[in-house]
């Protein structure tokens, strides 16, 4: 008996305007169940339908599918909403407030399909977000995420995507997302991670063994035992084929080509190039040209061995790709290392890909009115200000890190900014205060007018400390190292060149953090330095800069602070807590007797530790070797639970050194100790954080052995607040 379908006739209901965005989510959902109930059934990402081995080409996201496919859903829907009117039930939609929630998410997804956004732009949505709103909707975190990355900011995508995977805890995009956050952040072990658990819940599209491909490969170049790093080459070159042979994506095929390149295969990887080649030539005469398009051409002309022609269609990318760094970067990671493979200089194609240069800045400031010794000629601010705009054009400078003092500072700010540039400022100090001290400073002027709107602009403002100090000095020589580690590790996210820039009088003399100071601490990194030379102001005779004295018994000095707490205290027994005291803080005590690095002062109370360090490298490798020795020490041997542990937490910042009236020891007081104190408690069980701050002086002071990766902003213990955090570790092992 044949079948004849006999739907409910819905021809006599029109939709109403107010439900067709219910169609499309309908829809969205109506194909996420059906791939949900296909992946729990076995089904795999496939290049055809293959009922035998049960694999599907439809098993990727609803942003992925044919709008053939995404029209069958949207008619299903279509019909079943319109038959539940037919039938004379209604659907009755949000009220106005929900309506209006509506409204702001489709303006802001709206708004995201603007590819003329910059990181500000991005910024300005995610920091005037409503989270209540957005909770509702994962597509605004995926696009935001997206576009973010696209950039090549990851730890702030980090953040994006981390919030929307708090409520929407199972999205595949945003998961990988994630992954693709963390490999570019430079976490490839927590990135490796997510893509095998995409894996082994049967997710096999591209984009999660794209991920798995990428991970391998971040692996294989990290790896330094030779048959591990073979090991890893071979995984991630299976990740991209596998995906390669599913689907025919050029994506993945072209990464598999590469790594069979380097893997000396040279048949799979002509073999597979010639396919990516034809394909990519096919798709480039369908559509207007593509960054990856080209991209993919460049690079597999170059396994051809055509590098010339590669080059063409490498500088096309490059031209297209302008301030999508992310991708510029990837794309010539992987040129960098097909011309190692193939024995050319590596660096032969970096001038087809226009990768941000960051700048970091220090020069004179303008002194307050009356206060003499300025070094700042402000006779000459007109020719200063084009120097600098001249010297940035040179340079070709996209970014730019300084603090913004009236003079010098904000001379080089506005620059960046007129050029097109982003701008991140360290200030010593909340902005009211540090406006009254440095930036409106002459009543003549128009200083704070223009600090003002530098500041609207700024991607990121950064504060070294809370509050201005009894003693600035120490203030002004912390934030210039912040300035300095914020650049460096600025430029460590895209892989490029950080020049320094100066505006310099010449003359050697002044205080810690003064622009002299800082361009010797540059020169003892060797670092390329560019000086905007400027006369000795003739009309300031120069002197030191003036200061309060500060009593000596009660100096503020740059310190960094250790706090840990034992996991597992509360729960020990009287007989375990004596115990305790005798094995836990009795063999530490003998074991710290041996370290090379020594604490300034120490203190204990109960499970916890505080330590203060005159350096961060000391701090570290003694944080690093408290954690190993607690992890490596069998403790029910002591007498103790087997898994005792600690939680660590380092933090550096201005503190105010003083003899404690009560204990009559030496004791260190201030807000950053408050600041440290509150970081130990989100810590991990076993593991070390770290501040930005710390992580920051790290990076300026060129401490290569120890590796600062970015956690995320998480929010301190007792509503401290919500800081960057990294984990620290030491830089030969895995994050």
């Amino acid at each position: 008996m044949k079948y004849t379908p006999n739907p409910i006739d819905t021809s006599d209901v029109e939709l109403p305007e107010e439900l067709a965005d219910l169609t499309e989510l309908l829809s969205e959902n109506t194909h996420e169940i059906w791939a949900q109930q296909r992946i729990k059934d076995g089904w795999t990402l496939g290049p055809e339908r293959d009922d035998k081995v049960m694999t599907h080409p439809c098993l990727v996201s609803y942003d992925q599918l044919p709008e053939s496919e995404k029209e069958y859903d949207r008619n299903t829907s279509m019909e079943a909403i319109k038959a539940i009117l037919h039938l004379g039930y209604r659907i009755i939609p949000p009220v106005e407030g929900k309506v209006r929630v509506q409204d702001e998410v489709r303006n802001i997804l709206d708004r995201l399909e603007d590819k003329s956004l910059n990181l500000r732009d991005l910024s300005d949505v995610w920091r005037g977000r409503s989270s209540n709103n957005w909770r509702n909707v994962p597509e605004i975190y995926r696009h935001l995420g997206h576009r973010i990355l696209g950039i090549g900011e990851p730890l702030l995508a980090f953040d994006v995507i981390s919030e929307g995977l708090e409520v929407w805890s199972n999205d595949l995009r945003l998961r990988q997302l994630l992954g693709l956050a963390l490999a570019r952040g430079g976490s490839p072990y927590k990135a490796n991670q997510i893509a095998r658990e995409l894996q082994s819940e049967g997710h096999q599209d591209d984009d999660t063994l794209g991920l798995l491909g990428r991970t391998h490969k971040d692996l294989w170049e990290k790896e330094s035992d030779s048959q591990e790093k073979l090991s890893q080459l071979e995984q991630a070159f299976q990740a991209y084929y596998t995906s390669y042979k599913n689907t025919g994506s050029s994506y993945t095929g072209i990464n598999a080509a590469t790594l069979a390149l380097i893997k000396g295969d040279l048949d799979i990887a002509h073999q597979i190039g010639r396919s990516v080649y034809q394909l990519s030539l096919e798709q480039s005469k369908e559509s207007e040209q593509d960054y990856w398009t080209q991209a993919t051409l460049g690079e597999v002309l170059l396994i051809l061995g055509q590098p010339e022609q590669a080059r063409e269609y490498y500088s096309s990318a490059g031209e297209i790709g302008k301030g999508n760094f992310a991708s510029l970067h990837s794309t010539r990671r992987n040129a960098r290392l097909l011309l190692e493979a193939l024995g050319k200089e590596p660096q032969w194609l970096d001038d087809c890909f226009a990768l941000p240069k960051i700048a970091v800045f220090t020069g004179h400031p303008v002194l307050p009115s009356g206060q003499s010794g300025s070094r700042f000629p402000t006779h000459l601010e007109a020719e200063i200000k084009e120097r600098i705009t001249n010297k940035l054009n040179q340079l070709n400078t996209d970014i730019g890190i300084s603090t913004a003092a009236a003079g010098s500072d904000i001379l080089f700010l506005e620059a960046m900014i007129e050029r097109g540039g982003e701008v991140d400022i360290i200030l010593p100090y909340e902005v009211e205060q540090f406006v009254k001290d440095s930036v409106d400073v002459d009543p003549n002027s128009n200083w704070k007018n223009r600090f003002e709107s530098i500041l609207k602009q700024a991607g990121r403002v950064i504060m070294a400390n809370d509050y201005p100090a009894k003693d600035n000095r120490v203030l002004l020589e912390f934030t210039s190292l912040i300035v300095d580690g914020t650049a460096i590790l600025r430029a460590q996210e895209y892989d490029t060149s950080l020049v320094s820039l100066a505006v310099w009088d010449g003359q050697e003399t002044g205080q810690l953090g003064e622009t002299p100071d800082v361009l010797s601490r540059w020169r003892n990194l060797d670092r390329k330095i560019e000086i905007i030379d400027i006369p000795p102001n003739k009309y300031n005779k120069h002197k030191n800069t003036s200061f309060p004295q500060v009593d000596s018994q009660f100096s503020h000095e740059i310190r960094v602070m250790f706090f840990a707490d034992v996991v597992g205290y509360s729960k020990l027994s009287e007989m375990e807590v004596a115990h305790f005291i005798q094995e836990f803080l009795g063999y530490l005590a003998e074991e710290m007797e041996t370290y090379p690095y020594k604490p300034l002062t120490r203190n204990t109370w109960g499970d916890a530790f505080y330590f203060v360090f005159a350096s961060v490298e000391d701090a570290a490798q003694f944080a690093l070797t408290q954690r190993d020795l607690i992890r490596d020490t069998d403790w029910a041997k002591r007498g103790l639970p087997p898994d005792i542990n600690l939680r660590i937490a380092l933090h550096t910042g201005p503190v105010y050194r003083f003899t404690d009236p009560l204990i009559k020891q030496l004791n260190f007081s201030g807000s950053h100790v408050s600041r440290a104190a509150r970081i130990e408690p989100i810590t991990p069980p076993g593991q070390v954080y770290a501040s930005e701050h710390f992580a920051s002086l790290i990076v300026a002071n060129n401490i290569t052995d120890i590796t600062c990766d970015y956690v995320g902003l998480l929010q301190l213990a007792k509503n401290y607040g919500t800081f960057r955090m990294y984990h620290v570790r030491r830089s030969y092992e895995p994050e």
